[in-house]
């Protein structure tokens, strides 16, 4: 099985990022370069756990 993925990807309140990197956009420019897995590097941010938590669900 291959797997196209990008595991260390920064949020919105990392401050040297856009504020453009959303979970919606980062899934958009994802499917369109084939990349089928994302990780992020800011998973301690509270404000972006609240985010993932608040949009993300499982299938």
């Amino acid at each position: 099985m291959k797997v196209i993925a990008d595991m260390h990807i920064h949020s919105s309140h990392s401050r040297a990022c856009s504020k453009d990197l959303s979970l919606e956009n980062l899934e958009k420019y994802a499917r369109i370069k084939g990349i089928g897995l994302l990780g992020t590097g800011d998973f301690t941010h509270p404000k972006w756990v609240q985010e993932i938590k608040s949009k993300l669900r499982e299938n």
